[in-house]
């Protein structure tokens, strides 16, 4: 199971992008509106990627087959960038 980094912060700009403050690395990421949504989300609880994929099709009306690979980039690239930790 992968949960968020515990050093990451997350300030979400008006315009529904973010930046990714990882304290442990002291490094910031850019993060535009569909990982915004899905950081949020990982942050309420959800844990599947039907839920992630769920929170993507009521934000932006996307099919979820869309949702769905959208949510599986994501989860790699956050995982890739050291921003989700794996759990045992």
């Amino acid at each position: 199971m992968l949960d968020l980094h515990p050093k990451c912060l997350l300030t979400e700009l008006d315009d529904g992008t973010g930046v990714l403050l990882n304290l442990e690395a002291k490094f910031y990421h850019t993060l535009n509106a569909t990982a915004v949504t899905l950081w949020k989300s990982l942050e309420r609880g959800a844990r599947t990627n039907e839920e992630l994929a769920t929170a993507l099709i009521r934000e932006f009306q996307v099919d979820e087959a869309r949702a769905l690979a959208d949510v599986a980039v994501a989860l790699r690239d956050f995982e890739h960038e050291g921003l989700l930790v794996r759990r045992a």
